[in-house]
């Protein structure tokens, strides 16, 4: 269902050029907490997905992809879920990086279905220092006597960011329209942030973007992203005779990330997610490959790796020391202390979840324990029944009709060990029955993408995490790279006994203010005193940029 709403959605776009109307022309700026960061920092961005045409937030795309370059390629990745054209993310830099300017870029599939289209409207330069190693960016440092001016911060828009009392900040929303904005607290140490571009520029880029060239049909992701895979292992013949048949992809938890993909004749699968959230093992399955046939799926990388282009050379200055060993502290107790309690989750679009109240859950700690999985089913879980179905055993899932009476349909069920699919039921009932902790039994019918089961039964460890779980052989376990999880850098938690040198000291990414609206922010003081600076950052939603500052003190 997901792909064929995918192609409608596409086929409204061409036929909306086709009237001679305006494209949806994706561009993405990313703001970060800061400018200046040491090797092993983390980054926090805020985003905002544009429509160029209207130069407002775009609701189309549910996903951007974020790349941070040097000249010799691209040295860090992060993916972030994007709600109305906002959306927030965080990555951490190598500490193998080394000293120099890196460029950062972020953009949308759509955007990048433009011919020639230039994606790094909006880019950003940020300077990292490597305070464990002299290594230099080759030709990109430029040492100096004295620390070069700052730039300019230019102000705009209608947002009013003024100090109200010890490390206080008020924000008021002077406009018309509603201001969506990104507000960071940090230490203003005294090295120089690099020449860069600001909300202003972005916005006054996209208004001289020039005529679109061209547009490639591709699959939009408007639901999340679209996880494309290959058949490895196996020769033409081999993927030829799987064509039509159902490929998996899974990540242990509740269920919420199970997907399903028919392979096509070159041995491709496409999965259509909701966006999958943090770095993840992914289980990749192919459904009803024969025995002697070991292929398995391998996931596309979705990155583009674009060109860094020019970076300025950093002004490397002797003055810097202090400061850097203060960052290069604050970074090392922030990865050694690290607490939940410095971030507060921000809300975000949850995947596919099976529908709880059509749940019937047995905790087996409730019942008298089997050492065998099929007795499990023979004395207390009467929704549950095993029958042989071309000679292999199989678990059935019993369904109540209209009238209300019960039958075991025909079909497959769905059966999950800790969310992830177990095709062969087999492997479930010689199962360990004292690792699992309870049995969720959903009885209706459910669709996976265009897969669809007699319902569905999920097998929940103590541990959740599969122990003990033998897979078949093509089955293949990956890294994958999620989302960024959503979160703000309050540190409203911080007490006695945390050594608290953090540069940032406040940061959000997703703030709103009506017209008219004001509000006040008191951040946690860190274990030194000094200057700091608030920035906020954002649109209108009219699409006015706004940009203003101000300094504070903790006195």
């Amino acid at each position: 269902m997901k792909r064929i709403l995918s192609i409608i959605f596409v086929l409204a776009l061409v036929a909306q050029a086709a009237a001679g109307q305006e494209r949806i022309r994706e561009r993405v700026y990313v703001a970060t907490d800061r400018d200046v960061y040491v090797a092993g920092d983390r980054v926090w961005m805020s985003a905002w997905c544009v429509d160029a045409s209207t130069g407002r937030l775009s609701d189309f795309s549910r996903i951007a992809y974020v790349e941070v370059s040097s000249a010799d390629g691209t040295v860090q990745t992060a993916k972030l879920a994007l709600d109305g054209g906002r959306g927030a993310a965080c990555l951490t830099l190598p500490n193998t990086l080394v000293t120099g300017n890196y460029r950062l870029v972020a953009y949308t599939v759509l955007g990048s279905s433009e011919e020639d289209a230039d994606l790094a409207v909006g880019a950003r330069t940020i300077s990292v220092f490597n305070t464990f190693t002299t290594e230099r960016a080759e030709g990109g440092v430029t040492v100096v006597e004295s620390a070069p001016e700052a730039p300019v911060r230019h102000s705009c828009g209608s947002l009013a960011v003024e100090p109200d009392g010890a490390l206080g900040v008020k924000i008021t929303n002077n406009g018309s329209t509603a201001a969506r904005f990104c507000l960071s607290v940090r230490n203003a140490d005294g090295i120089p942030a690099p020449e860069s571009c600001g909300i202003e520029e972005f916005a006054s880029a996209l208004k001289g973007l020039p005529a679109a060239g061209g547009f490639r049909t591709i699959a939009s992701e408007y639901e999340g992203e679209i996880i494309r895979a290959r058949v490895t292992g196996t020769d033409a013949s081999g993927i030829k005779a799987l064509e039509g048949k159902y490929a998996f992809i899974s990540s242990p938890g509740d269920g919420s990330n199970v997907y399903t993909s028919a392979l096509d004749a070159d041995g491709t699968a496409t999965f259509y997610t909701t966006n999958i959230y943090g770095d993840q093992d992914m289980f990749l399955e192919i459904e009803g490959v024969n025995r002697g046939n070991i292929c398995h799926l391998e996931i596309q990388r979705p990155f583009l790796n674009l060109p860094a282009g020019d970076i300025p050379a950093l002004a490397l200055c002797s003055s810097y020391v202090e400061a850097l060993r203060t960052r290069s502290l604050g970074m090392q107790l922030e990865r050694n202390f690290d607490d939940e309690i410095l971030y507060t989750p921000l809300p975000r679009i949850e995947g596919q979840v099976f529908d709880s109240k059509r749940c019937k859950q047995y905790i087996l700690d409730d019942y008298t324990r089997f050492p065998v999985m099929e007795e499990l089913f023979t004395e207390f879980i009467d929704e549950i029944r095993i029958r042989k179905v071309d000679k292999e055993r199989q678990l059935q899932v019993c369904a109540t009709d209209a009238l209300g009476n019960s039958y075991y349909p025909q079909g497959t069920a769905l059966v999950l060990l800790d969310g992830v699919p177990v095709l062969n039921h087999e492997k479930i009932l010689s199962y360990d029955p004292l690792l699992v902790q309870r049995i969720d039994v959903y009885q209706d019918a459910y669709f996976l993408g265009i897969r669809s089961f007699r319902g569905v039964v999920n097998f929940v460890t103590y541990k959740g995490t599969l122990p003990s779980m033998q897979f078949e052989d093509n089955v293949r376990i990956v890294s994958f790279q999620g989302c960024s999880l959503p979160m703000s850098y309050t540190c409203e938690g911080v007490g006695k006994g945390y050594p608290d040198y953090r540069q940032t000291i406040w940061w959000h990414p997703l703030l709103e203010l009506a017209p008219g609206e004001s509000r006040t922010i008191k951040c946690k003081a860190p274990d030194y005193s000094g200057t700091f600076e608030a920035v906020a950052e954002g649109l209108t939603e009219s699409g006015e940029p706004l940009s203003q500052a101000c300094l504070i003190s903790s006195m």
